[in-house]
């Protein structure tokens, strides 16, 4: 499929007047819709977008990776601008998820109108060549960043993050497929095999998302590395974390 995928929030900024934030959002383009895939942690990324000329009011889906406050915090700002797209998450994204102390969940959930979500707990194919996987399979430990971490479960108790929550995201082609992924807490080695088993016989075009290797120790890294020097997508973007 012929897809473009413009970064609207990033941790850096280069072009002019733009602005960075902590956080993530990518608008991807494809032949007859629009998506958006999570929102930065402010408006920002809806101030970045008009100076790109782009009109997040045309946004058919949007794609929420997991419920981290640099992901959604845009979110109701969102929806006021837009009052037409769907939000597509896991049902966990709402629970409340903490660094040590420190809140980071989703903000304003009550203003929420839930009419607007839908909840996939299985590969969905969004759209033809759109397909979100909400399971990854932890096969390589190592390649896993929950360290400070928690999450609050429905009975108040307060449990370490797996990170249940996140989905990524594939853009697949007859002859290729690409890969969308946030944080990468689950793991980029352990979400890249899960897409790559599905897509078996087809090849990586596109790996791009944050690897949560920022300032990480170098046995965190060094099994990614491991990993695509056996399997090497022919491009890579790294970004945000």
């Amino acid at each position: 499929m012929n897809y473009k995928i413009t970064t609207l929030v990033e941790n850096c900024v280069y072009g002019r007047k733009l602005q960075a934030e902590h956080g993530l959002s990518l608008y991807i383009e494809t032949a007859e819709h629009k998506l958006l895939f999570d929102t930065g942690a402010s408006d920002l990324f809806i101030s970045n977008a008009r100076l790109l000329h782009i009109d997040l009011r045309e946004v058919d889906y949007l794609i929420l990776s997991h419920g981290h406050s640099d992901h959604t915090g845009g979110l109701r700002h969102f929806l006021e601008l837009n009052t037409i797209a769907t939000v597509v998450c896991k049902r966990s994204i709402f629970l409340p998820k903490f660094k040590d102390d420190r809140e980071n969940g989703i903000k304003h959930t009550e203003t929420f109108d839930l009419s607007r979500f839908r909840f996939i707990d299985q590969r969905t194919e969004l759209l033809p060549g759109v397909v979100l996987f909400p399971s990854i399979k932890i096969e390589d430990k190592e390649d896993t960043h929950f360290e400070r971490f928690f999450v609050q479960q429905d009975d108040g108790n307060k449990i370490p993050d797996t990170f249940e929550d996140e989905l990524a995201v594939a853009l697949v082609s007859d002859e290729s497929f690409s890969v969308l992924s946030a944080c990468s807490h689950r793991g980029i080695t352990n979400i890249l095999r899960t897409i790559r088993n599905a897509f078996s016989g087809l090849p990586c075009e596109l790996l791009l998302g944050g690897f949560h290797i920022h300032n990480a120790e170098k046995q965190k890294y060094q099994v990614i590395a491991d990993y695509l020097q056996e399997y090497l997508p022919r491009q890579i973007g790294v970004c945000h974390c």
